[in-house]
C-alpha cells in the first residue's frame, strides 16, 4: 500500500519548470551561477572593480575586463550591477553582458543571447559594445531585460 501511495504521489507531482519558457530556465541558471556575487567582496576578489560609480537607474557597474570578448556565455556575465543599501553595503541588483562591436557603422545583428526574442540588446556607442542587462536580483517594472530600472532611482 505504501508503495502505491508513493507512486501516486510521484506521478501527481508536476515539475514547476514545465511551465517556464526556455529563457526563464536560462535566467534560473544565471542566478545560480552568479549567486556567489551577492557578496561584493567575492566579486572584487575575482577581479571585478567599480568602473562607473553610481549610474542613475542602473547602479555601480563592476566589470571584469578579461571576460569581454565576442562570445555570450550565459554563466559568465562581464558586468555585475550593485547598489548600496541603507547601511552603505553593496547589494547586487543585476548582471550585464558586453560584447564588442568592431564597426559601429555596421554593427550587424545583436549577439545570440537568451533563447527566444525577449532579450533586448542595446548598442553602447561610447564603449563600442552590444550590452544586455538582466535584472535577476531586483525586479524591474520595465522588464527583466530592460537597460534602465526606475526602481533603482536617480542617486546614491
Amino acid at each position: 500500500m505504501l508503495g502505491l501511495l508513493m507512486m501516486i504521489a510521484i506521478i501527481g507531482c508536476s515539475d514547476d519548470n514545465d511551465d517556464l519558457e526556455p529563457w526563464q530556465l536560462e535566467v534560473d541558471e544565471l542566478k545560480a551561477a552568479t549567486a556567489k556575487y551577492v557578496n561584493v567582496d567575492v566579486a572584487t576578489a575575482e577581479g571585478f572593480f567599480d568602473a562607473s560609480g553610481f549610474v542613475p537607474n542602473m547602479g555601480h557597474h563592476y566589470i571584469l575586463p578579461e571576460r569581454i570578448d565576442e562570445t555570450f556565455e550565459l554563466s559568465k556575465p562581464e558586468i555585475l550591477l550593485y547598489v548600496p543599501n541603507a547601511n552603505g553595503v553593496m547589494e547586487i541588483v543585476a548582471v550585464e553582458y558586453a560584447v564588442p562591436i568592431e564597426d559601429l557603422d555596421n554593427p550587424g545583428l545583436p549577439p545570440e543571447g537568451f533563447t527566444g526574442k525577449d532579450d533586448v540588446w542595446e548598442i553602447n556607442p561610447n564603449l563600442k559594445q552590444w550590452q544586455l542587462h538582466v535584472w535577476i536580483y531586483t525586479e524591474n517594472p520595465e522588464g527583466i531585460f530592460t537597460a534602465h530600472n526606475p526602481a533603482i532611482g536617480e542617486g546614491n
